[in-house]
């Protein structure tokens, strides 16, 4: 896309910051595109509704995938992702002015490797994100002098994330709580027999330091396998606050063992609901949405209350055995603050098939991030392994 001259000029006259962001968004090499979302109709079939779709990457190395989605008070929107440079991943950034049509060139992230989780805005130009580091950033995201050590769970366990966290505002926009789901497994038990141990906790100090830690006995349950129950629990979660205050959690489900005899990997992994009605405390049984193939959650809240989960579609599972080949991005809201969700009319936000014949497991497409914008749309991103890109879709439930 080119931007015109005549902005450039106006943005040089702004400042150099303003100016330096036009540029190299003028150096962008796409733009939306027209695109269709499906949505259920109900009575098994589909219905398209308008969309938009673009498609990210960084010229040089091997990959860039999408983790984390936020829109700042000063109108931008950022995009973290992970950049495989050719021998290791690194965190890299981008900013957009326009909501999502053209965006900066990505930036790396000094200090920071592997994959950037949990990317939150706290208000103010403050954002916060963790990789092999707790980062934090003062001036929306252009540096990142802050960082400390990753702090683990109570017991000294890891605390492991990929989702989104929440964030508690007061009436002057002063961030209260970060509120925050984690996982590890606990000693001797490992993937994927083992099942893993979700964690909620909050921070009251911007991320610095967190407390409150539960680990609820509701985030396990059991499955059949060889004829004994085997204790399955979950892993990655995001979290919201519905409008009525309750806390509601999307959390990836450890694998179905009916799977294990034959060719299966993370893929097969699933997406279930729990509520706190207590600030975290206590929580609900596991409402389980998808048993497989379904994950990697992202959770929002509309301006009219209704929550929206959105969820990498690596198999088709449905009844527990595989539906179709397709691949991609879905999205289910719920009317009633995450009490229930409506699958019949599920969005299916971008959708592509792919079958390797000797593993049909093979997702090809993982992780996500997804924010409500201000115009009341959703811009969603989520990696295409084939493309090695972040592929944008923004759309309106």
């Amino acid at each position: 896309m080119t931007v015109p001259a005549h902005l450039i000029l106006a943005a040089m006259a702004l400042s150099p910051l303003v100016a330096g962001l036009f540029c190299s968004l003028a150096q962008a090499q796409t733009g939306w595109q027209p695109h269709e979302v499906k949505q259920g109709d109900g009575q098994g079939g589909r219905i398209s509704r308008p969309a938009q779709i673009q498609v990210l990457r960084k010229a040089e190395g091997r990959y860039l995938m999408p983790f984390g989605l936020v829109q700042m008070d000063n109108g931008e929107v950022a995009l973290i992702c992970t950049w495989h440079n050719g021998e290791f991943e690194q965190p890299v950034i981008a900013f957009s002015r326009d909501e999502g049509a053209t965006w900066s060139e990505f930036q790396t992230i000094p200090n920071a490797t592997g994959r950037p989780m949990n990317l939150t805005y706290l208000g103010q130009g403050n954002l916060t994100f963790l990789a092999n580091r707790r980062f934090f950033s003062s001036d929306y995201g252009r540096t990142w002098p802050e960082s400390l050590d990753p702090q683990p769970t109570a017991d000294g366990l890891p605390f492991e994330v990929e989702g989104n966290a929440w964030v508690d505002f007061d009436a002057q926009g002063k961030p209260l709580k970060i509120l925050e789901i984690g996982w590890h497994y606990e000693p001797g038990k490992q993937w994927p027999i083992g099942d893993a141990t979700g964690v909620f906790r909050y921070s009251t100090d911007g991320g610095r330091t967190w407390q409150g830690e539960v680990s609820p006995p509701e985030w396990k349950f059991s499955l059949p396998y060889q004829g004994q129950p085997l204790r399955r629990g979950v892993s990655e979660g995001a979290i919201v606050r519905a409008a009525n205050g309750w806390l509601v959690a999307a959390l990836r489900t450890d694998m179905p063992p009916h799977f294990f005899d034959g060719p299966h990997d993370d893929s097969l992994e699933g997406t279930a609901i729990s509520i706190s009605k207590d600030e975290g405390q206590t929580w609900s049984p596991l409402n389980i949405l998808f048993t497989a193939g379904r994950h990697h959650a992202n959770l929002s809240r509309l301006p009219n209350g209704d929550l929206v989960c959105v969820m990498i579609v690596r198999d088709d599972i449905q009844e527990g055995k595989l539906a179709s080949h397709l691949r991609g991005c879905d999205a289910v809201l719920s009317y009633d603050n995450g009490l229930t969700w409506d699958l019949a009319h599920k969005f299916t936000l971008d959708e592509w098939e792919y079958l390797d014949p000797n593993y049909w497991v093979n997702g090809q497409c993982g992780h996500v991030g997804s924010v409500v914008l201000k115009d009341g749309s959703i811009l969603t991103a989520y990696g295409h392994y084939l493309k090695g890109a972040a592929v944008l879709v923004k759309w309106k439930p």
